[in-house]
């Protein structure tokens, strides 16, 4: 009986990890604009002033009917963590299509958390709770699905298909790979070897990185979270990475710059 009541526990406690505390902060950014920060919920998003993108996001995008019944069945048990910015389009453009899709799929509340990242400069894609530590997030909006405590697969920003068929191909193990391809390499690249040595081989680390970038802005990105980090060396490293793949870029010779002014203050 002892065993049993502890089972129980246990499966009561997995069941709403997601269902905690929200530390939801509400602050006006420079230009008076209301920001959501941290832990927040679906229903403050359908509230002033968040509504006026949300609503109808949320009622305009068309659910894939055939592939999202498929969908059911997968996602059950599943946890979902969703990193976005209240600041940002594509989180205004995919969030409700997101939660429209779990809606569908009938994901409970319980299983999923909603977490707003800053996009000021001492807190780049951070929340002030800091769920996002160690999670490699670079772009928002990010959906991470889970099975149990093991991160399975995630779309950044947008899917590459389509939210049904992108979520399926990752439910399926069918060798789902998201968008900005360059940046997990870079991550692994740091956890197997000091800055220092990379630098040396920054050429060679560059070709390396060259076919999967797709554009200047995505080391860019990736360039600025280590500097809310306060990370320099990386910082450093990745915006000299950015100008030998963009050389003809102004834009990544500006942040290059903007790095190093802040390395000397």
């Amino acid at each position: 009986m002892k065993s049993i009541y502890i089972s129980f526990i246990m499966a009561f406690i997995y069941a709403n990890s997601f269902a905690q505390t929200n530390y939801n902060y509400e602050v006006k950014d420079r230009n008076g604009n209301l920001l959501l920060l941290g832990k927040s919920t679906r229903e403050r998003l359908q509230q002033p002033p968040f509504d006026s993108w949300f609503n109808s996001g949320y009622n305009d995008y068309v659910i894939d009917s055939a592939s999202a019944k498929e969908l059911k069945s997968l996602l059950r048990g599943k946890r979902i963590q969703i990193f976005m910015g209240t600041w940002c389009g594509d989180s205004r453009r995919e969030v409700p299509r997101m939660y429209k899709l779990l809606d569908y799929c009938g994901i409970p509340a319980s299983q999923i958390e909603l977490v707003n990242v800053d996009y000021h400069d001492s807190a780049y894609k951070q929340s002030p709770t800091h769920e996002e530590r160690g999670l490699q997030i670079h772009r928002v909006p990010d959906m991470l699905i889970y099975d149990k405590q093991t991160e399975i697969g995630r779309v950044v920003e947008s899917p590459v298909v389509s939210w049904e068929k992108d979520l399926l191909a990752i439910l399926k193990d069918e060798g789902y790979t998201p968008k900005y391809k360059a940046v997990p390499v870079l991550a692994a690249r740091f956890q197997q070897s000091s800055v220092g040595a990379m630098e040396i081989n920054m050429q060679q680390l560059a070709e390396l990185l060259r076919p999967l970038v797709q554009n200047r802005a995505e080391l860019q990105a990736y360039g600025y979270v280590q500097l809310g980090l306060k990370d320099m060396e990386k910082a450093m490293l990745i915006f000299r990475l950015n100008t030998l793949l963009f050389p003809n870029e102004p834009a990544a010779w500006n942040s290059l710059a903007d790095a190093t002014k802040r390395l000397k203050e």
